[in-house]
């Protein structure tokens, strides 16, 4: 026996337990086959209903969906117009943005020299309204110099001319007083010191103060009374004596009696009077 005769032995064994164990099998599982075929038939016409029922239902979904999907290509196709429309447009306006952006830039140059050539003016207006303001204060100063300078000038030429006259009334008066004084027999150069103003009062108190006799008097520096001078003391028409005043307040005057010209006792109530100087 050769190798194939014993594959084909080994194949006859092998196949006879398998054909006894698929009648073992199927003995053991031996049904009635017709009423698994009469159910098999009910489940097969209920799928076929069910079948029928999902084949309406997928017909009539397949017919919405060619409906729908009509619409979606009308409506992509608007919106593919609409959007190159809306592209053409973004362009435009890109262009349209583009050209404001260097619009925008000139502009913004523009605007910064303008800023810069208004600061340069407003610098320089400022500047001329100082100098406006100080050459008007100035002129305005020398203005006003001017009108208070002509005002002084008329004042002094007013001053002047009234001091001219008041010159020419003093020269007059001057010469007629000297006339007179000469006409008078009083030397015109005597020294105003040396006369004693011509007033008259009386003897208010007399006193003794260190061996000197002290008389007071109801004249004094407001009548022209001063130091020095001297006044002369008498009772009606008797002459009594010659008092040298030392001490003036503006209505009284004490002196000192001059023994020399003593000629009798004064007392008060005496009148006085002031005479010319001539020592």
């Amino acid at each position: 026996m050769n190798l194939l005769g014993k594959i084909f032995v080994v194949l006859i064994v092998v196949m006879s337990i398998v054909f006894m164990t698929l009648a073992l099998a199927v003995y053991a599982t031996h049904k009635n086959w017709k009423e698994e075929a009469d159910a098999l038939s009910a489940r097969l016409q209920e799928a076929n209903a069910k079948f029928d029922r999902l084949q309406g239902e997928y017909n009539d979904l397949e017919s919405r969906l060619t409906a729908e999907r009509d619409t979606e290509r009308q409506r992509l196709a608007k919106s593919e117009a609409e959007r190159d429309a809306l592209v053409q447009r973004n362009a435009g306006i890109q262009a349209e943005l583009d050209q404001l952006k260097a619009e925008r830039r000139d502009a913004t140059a523009a605007v910064a020299a303008t800023q810069q050539n208004n600061q340069r003016l407003a610098d320089e207006v400022t500047s001329l309204r100082d100098d406006i303001r100080s050459n008007q204060q100035a002129r305005d100063r020398a203005f006003a110099t001017t009108l208070q300078a002509t005002e002084e000038l008329h004042q002094v030429k007013g001053q002047l001319d009234s001091t001219l006259e008041r010159s020419r009334q003093l020269t007059s008066q001057v010469a007629n007083y000297t006339d007179i004084m000469r006409a008078s027999g009083v030397d015109p150069n005597t020294p105003p010191d040396a006369v004693v103003p011509t007033v008259d009062g009386l003897v208010s108190r007399v006193r003794q103060s260190g061996g000197a006799q002290l008389v007071e008097v109801t004249i004094g520096a407001d009548d022209g009374l001063k130091q020095g001078h001297t006044v002369e003391v008498y009772r009606g028409d008797r002459y009594l004596g010659r008092v040298e005043i030392f001490r003036t307040s503006p209505d009284r005057a004490v002196g000192r009696v001059d023994r020399r010209f003593q000629q009798g006792r004064i007392l008060e109530g005496d009148r006085v009077a002031t005479r010319f100087q001539f020592d």
